[in-house]
């Protein structure tokens, strides 16, 4: 028999996603828990999505359906929001899923455990792998004085960059809704990166407790389709995002100074993008965060995520380095979405200067580095350092000081 609960609002902001969208919705109302309503907010989809979108409406009661002018996806979420009727919110991209058990499991543990937002892990999943990863801290309750303790100091990022505490996403929670409403409704239309952690981590700031469940419910589909492309006026967005919640945290910096964790958020996000950030970026050799490796170097680029893209196609364009090879153990995988990803075996076979370790991820490079200087000479390994990364300089480029 069902347990009786308040209901669940999931918002769904919804854009040319026709592919994944009957998925997400599929796994919404096949939720065990069943006391939701489902906001579908199509913001100005060109494709079949808003068809689909009122078809489900029509079949169950539960969905409704939102139409709006395309604004992005703050927008659709602050929509989706003013018109949720539950008594508990979270959110879903519309390209992801989740597990049928999901929202039931998160609203057993914030009612039972009394607390303002619960969270789970996650799997990161492509068309060819699923990985689970799960937030940087301990699963439990964490009251308002443990999370002083425990939460505050590596919220964003811990004692390496970069390495994550509580992700920022929105998708892996729930909330009550008076916890996230007003900082929801803050942030600003205009920023598309980073605005999940505009809203997530002001709610926790001020959340009287919280609980971290460590399994994972949610799953993230990752494309590791072709090169990132840039977007324009990125700058502009960072810095209104960057003042945004900087504003916040100083103001609420009497229950714990959040703006130096901010900073080196930013940069996590910033760096790899430098190259559409920064014009020059190419004439500033500390925008490229290996001080061991000589501009001009042959090197082995290991890596192909975001930052193993993004650092591939500047080295192509500007001749920093010249490339010997771009290695990465899921090449089979990327090789199928037109990236010329090679076997780490072919380190062995190749002359280079360098092996460079592509990855923003302090745990993933420990893990690469202990991994290669079994095989290769550890003078030749090199990693991002911290100090290149958080230094003055990098800073100013990217107007955090």
């Amino acid at each position: 028999m069902e347990r009786a609960g308040g209901m669940i609002s999931i918002i769904t902001p919804v854009y040319n996603v026709e592919m994944y969208l009957r998925q997400c919705i599929e796994s919404l109302l096949g939720q065990v828990y069943r006391n939701i309503e489902v906001i579908l907010v199509d913001d100005g989809s060109t494709d079949g999505s808003l068809d689909i979108c009122k078809e489900y409406e029509r079949r169950d009661p539960r969905v409704r359906v939102l139409q709006k002018e395309n604004g992005g996806p703050v927008s659709a979420r602050k929509a989706g929001l003013s018109a949720a009727e539950g008594e508990y919110i979270a959110f879903m991209d519309s390209d992801d899923w989740a597990e049928p058990d999901m929202y039931g499991r998160l609203l057993d543990k914030l009612e039972k455990e009394n607390v303002d937002i619960a969270m789970c892990g996650r799997y990161e999943d492509t068309e060819f792998y699923s990985k689970k990863v799960c937030h940087g801290i301990a699963e439990g309750r964490y009251d308002k004085g443990r999370m002083l303790r425990e939460v505050y100091p590596r919220m964003l990022t811990g004692k390496d960059f970069f390495s994550w505490g509580i992700f920022p996403g929105q998708w892996d929670k729930l909330f009550r809704r008076e916890c996230l409403y007003d900082f929801q409704m803050r942030v600003e239309d205009s920023i598309f990166m980073g605005d999940d952690a505009a809203c997530v981590y002001p709610s926790l700031l001020c959340a009287d407790s919280i609980y971290v469940l460590g399994e994972c419910l949610y799953h993230y589909r990752q494309s590791t389709g072709s090169l990132v492309k840039q977007k324009g006026g990125e700058r502009e967005r960072f810095r209104i995002l960057y003042e945004t919640v900087n504003r916040f945290f100083t103001e609420h910096a009497g229950i714990y100074d959040l703006r130096e964790q901010w900073k080196r958020y930013l940069l996590f996000l910033m760096v790899p993008r430098a190259d559409s950030l920064y014009t020059g970026m190419d004439k500033l050799d500390y925008l490229f965060p290996f001080p061991g490796v000589k501009r001009g170097s042959r090197i082995i680029l290991y890596c192909a995520g975001t930052y193993g893209q993004r650092l591939y196609r500047f080295l192509q364009e500007t001749g920093f380095c010249e490339v010997a090879a771009w290695v990465d153990k899921n090449c089979t995988a990327l090789r199928r979405q037109g990236l010329p990803v090679e076997p780490p075996e072919v380190i062995a076979k190749r002359q280079y200067d360098a092996i460079v370790i592509a990855t923003m991820f302090a745990g993933a490079r420990k893990e690469i580095d202990r991994e290669l200087r079994m095989r290769y000479p550890a003078g030749k390994i090199c990693g991002i350092e911290d100090k290149a990364v958080v230094g003055g300089d990098v800073m100013r480029v990217f107007g955090l000081v």
